[in-house]
């Protein structure tokens, strides 16, 4: 498949940019260098395209979304720098193919339109989630259109074949398409993190990178429900629907960073594809 040309799972912690974590950002060195090399790795495949997955955009029970906006846009203003924006155009082609593969598949998704932001009472702004690995991407020179996904409370194997879904869309568009997940691990590795302090999130995040580096999906459809409840995730999702879309292909591990300084796990790992297995 020579037109997905890299994927990657890349947390989304605002603090690791530098605008808004100032001398903080020497605290997620590993974490923030780690972002810069994928963002170098995945401009060498020259992407006309990036799919990014949030968990943090309009989150629905029974739905992934895509937004279908035109042109979207976010910024950091509710992190104290108002002035720090990005803007990307859409790619309506390649978001028409996946809403296709997705009607094949099962997959209920929602077409995040205006009147329906309006309705829900949803942003179409870039969430956190989506904007600070692509901040990274625009500081390596991307300047393509991207598709902003979202996920739903759908079971994890059906965000698993979402990422199918995907990766059968993308190989029906003649562009170049990079993939990132973003996603936070856990939550509780220490007594002052956000979601409290348990000691199962440190076996949760270990787990998931070991399965990562491996792209070893059965390994975390058979995890423990308790291990995952108590960990206090947020990448959970995301990383089901990323390996979904590598999928019956054959990668390679370029990039792999974890820390968690701040409480939570921050994992950077990326993949370089090289075809089916």
């Amino acid at each position: 498949m020579d037109n997905l040309v890299g994927c990657a799972l890349m947390p989304h912690p605002p603090i690791m940019i530098p605008e808004v974590g100032n001398q903080e950002l020497e605290k997620i060195k590993s974490t923030v260098d780690a972002a810069k090399q994928v963002a170098e790795m995945l401009k060498e495949g020259n992407p006309q395209t990036i799919v990014i997955i949030t968990p943090h955009g309009p989150v629905f029970e029974d739905a992934v979304t895509v937004s279908i906006h035109p042109r979207l846009r976010g910024s950091m203003a509710q992190f104290g720098v108002p002035d720090l924006v990005l803007g990307f155009e859409t790619d309506n082609l390649l978001i028409k193919h996946i809403i296709r593969n997705c009607q094949r598949l099962g997959i209920n998704l929602n077409e995040l339109t205006d009147d329906i932001a309006k309705n829900y009472r949803v942003s179409l702004q870039l969430d956190h989630g989506a904007f600070v690995p692509l901040y990274y991407l625009a500081k390596a020179g991307f300047k393509g259109q991207i598709v902003h996904l979202t996920i739903g409370m759908l079971a994890y194997e059906e965000m698993y074949t979402f990422g199918k879904a995907v990766q059968a869309a993308i190989g029906h568009v003649d562009k170049r398409v990079a993939v990132i997940a973003s996603g936070d691990l856990s939550h509780r590795l220490t007594a002052d993190a956000p979601a409290g302090y348990s000691p199962k999130g440190a076996e949760f995040d270990r787990q998931v990178v070991t399965a990562l580096t491996n792209m070893d999906v059965k390994s975390l459809l058979n995890m423990d429900g308790n291990l995952i409840e108590e960990a206090g995730q947020c990448g959970l999702r995301s990383i089901f629907f990323l390996l979904g879309v590598m999928g019956g292909l054959e990668a390679e591990v370029k990039t792999s960073s974890y820390e968690g300084p701040f409480g939570v796990g921050y994992a950077v790992i990326s993949y370089k594809l090289k075809g089916k297995k």
